[in-house]
């Protein structure tokens, strides 16, 4: 539950709430279901007084084969998204999830952020592609933080998705962007140790916390690796899912320990682009 104590370093108000990651295997093109499970998780996560839930890549519909990919897909503006819209309203929860966008002609592999007032508030397109997904998504343009809504006051978020992960490019951008809170989804085929190591060096990188939700099961007979991880910007894990179960993890964001740190090691004050070239 946030709340809202002293004066934050600089002047600013802090801010501490609770953040929630929910892990499970979706049913692949079953949207209802996945709905239901996600609605599900919402109304644990706001009985742990969580202010928003973080949930896997794709866990809307499953991951797509590349012939499947457009049957499964739903446009965030039309109908095909109300029933997790009036989950978040009805748990007064804010929810993150991963889905197969349409817009138009083009297909991406998306994250929604909807406030607890069902408001979209952002929508982030995956810039890197997994080999699978070039067969049928269109990559994004780019990284930007947004205002996650009235529970959150001051707070910056930022959202990218799994093989994004491996770029420190990612997250350094949203850094610049002022982004304290990174909310991520993935759908790791890679080792969990790798999954893991990627999650708290983007933490510790940049000062940030990062919530970062893992779709559990299968592709066919490829596994997915990793378990959901709420890491402070030290680098610490707060919580961590376990392998292969459906569940949900929580741990406090607290705007303290991002200005604390950025205060320390300022990171982005001490960069010397014009000695990477």
């Amino acid at each position: 539950m946030r709340r809202r104590d002293y004066p934050a370093p600089g002047g600013l108000e802090r801010v501490k709430v609770t953040i929630a990651c929910g892990q499970f295997a979706p049913v692949p093109g079953d949207s209802a279901s996945n709905a239901g499970k996600i609605a599900a998780h919402a109304r644990e996560a706001a009985r742990r007084g969580a202010a928003v839930l973080v949930l896997p890549e794709l866990c809307l519909c499953g991951y797509p084969k590349p012939a499947a990919a457009r049957g499964w897909a739903v446009d965030p503006r039309g109908a095909g998204l109300c029933q997790v819209v009036q989950c978040a309203t009805a748990e007064g929860i804010a929810l993150c999830m991963g889905f197969v966008e349409r817009d138009g002609e083009n297909l991406h592999n998306s994250m929604l952020f909807i406030d607890e007032t069902g408001v979209t508030r952002a929508v982030y397109r995956k810039v890197h592609l997994w080999v699978s997904e070039k067969a049928w998504a269109v990559p994004g343009r780019g990284f930007s933080g947004f205002d996650p809504g009235l529970r959150m006051p001051g707070l910056r978020a930022g959202m990218w998705i799994c093989y994004d992960t491996r770029f420190p490019e990612c997250a350094r951008t949203l850094a610049r962007d002022n982004v304290a809170l990174a909310l991520v989804g993935s759908a790791w085929f890679g080792p969990a140790e790798e999954w893991e190591l990627a999650v708290r060096a983007r933490a510790l990188d940049n000062g940030m916390y990062v919530a970062a939700s893992a779709v559990q099961g299968s592709f066919g007979t490829a596994p997915f690796h990793g378990v959901s991880l709420i890491v402070d910007p030290h680098g610490r894990v707060l919580a961590r899912g376990g392998e292969g179960r459906e569940e949900i993890i929580c741990a406090d964001y607290d705007s303290d320990e991002v200005e604390k740190f950025r205060a320390r090691l300022p990171l982005l004050s001490d960069l010397r682009p014009g000695a990477y070239a």
